[in-house]
């Protein structure tokens, strides 16, 4: 290994640690330790890598579940094991995750809810008096049984990489842009960016029909928050205060739209 000495500032090489004299100006210094590699699978120490930069050595499967396994229980030990440099690593583990299941979710939704369109459209039909509503209600329903057929659904489904590709780097830039306004910036984009991606590890409920997608967002919200305070070394309030505050303005955006709009179709109704 190579070593420093600290009189000289020469750099030889050594087989040992320890004490020892520098061989150009005989001065007695201490190399250190190497640093130990991470066992496989077992333990990450800070910045030494996730599983799923080690993937070389573990196999893809393993990686990734184990990856998958510490950001679902052992979030904070994942974000501080992560290196920030290795962005290709990241994003490939983020699109993977997110655009499997997602396209999972997709078909299994189409294929378990194709029976409930016909009896919603015959509810429909019953509850409604008004020929003028009941025709609005079956052209709305034929709309979305056509963007639910199957060769949507399936030409969705292998959008998926693309549509996760453009999710993540769109949620990191949102994330860091109100990092930087707060303040919490402190290692730049590339630690911003290793958050959101392994953030995406609970998509995998996306595959989940109705009330998988939404417990997988929730998810993803709670774990870039840890993952900021890990990765930007910032206080607990500073991490939750970047990931909750640009929900807290889209909700402002979509409550003054939708005033907005009350107030013109109230405008319209009262001219008729």
């Amino acid at each position: 290994m190579l070593a420093r000495c600290p009189n000289c500032r020469n750099t030889f090489s050594t087989e040992r640690a320890g004490r020892q004299e520098c061989p150009a100006c005989g001065k007695p210094l201490v190399v250190p330790e190497p640093p130990a590699a991470p066992a496989p699978g077992v333990d990450v120490a800070p910045e030494q890598g996730t599983p799923w930069e080690h993937r070389k050595e573990l196999g893809l499967w393993r990686a990734w579940t184990q990856t998958l396994s510490l950001a679902l229980l052992e979030p904070a030990r994942l974000f501080a094991s992560a290196r920030i440099d290795r962005t290709s690593d990241h994003l490939s583990f983020a699109v993977l995750t997110t655009s499997v299941f997602w396209a999972i979710g997709q078909i299994l939704e189409r294929a378990m809810l194709s029976g409930q369109r016909e009896q919603m459209r015959r509810l429909l039909g019953a509850i409604s008096e008004n020929p003028d509503v009941s025709s609005m209600m079956q052209k709305m329903i034929d709309t979305q049984a056509a963007a639910n057929s199957w060769p949507v659904v399936i030409g969705l489904s292998l959008l998926t990489p693309i549509f996760s590709f453009i999710f993540v780097y769109l949620n990191a830039a949102v994330t860091h842009a109100f990092a930087l306004l707060l303040g919490q910036s402190k290692r730049g984009f590339p630690a911003t960016f290793t958050v959101c991606c392994y953030a995406c590890a609970p998509l995998v409920l996306m595959a989940v029909p109705a009330c998988g997608s939404i417990v997988g967002v929730v998810w993803l919200v709670v774990l870039t928050g840890i993952g900021l305070k890990e990765a930007h070394r910032i206080s607990t309030g500073g991490a939750a205060a970047t990931v909750l505050t640009p929900y807290v303005a889209m909700c402002c955006l979509i409550f003054v739209v939708a005033a907005g709009m009350a107030m013109v179709f109230r405008n319209l109704m009262a001219r008729q």
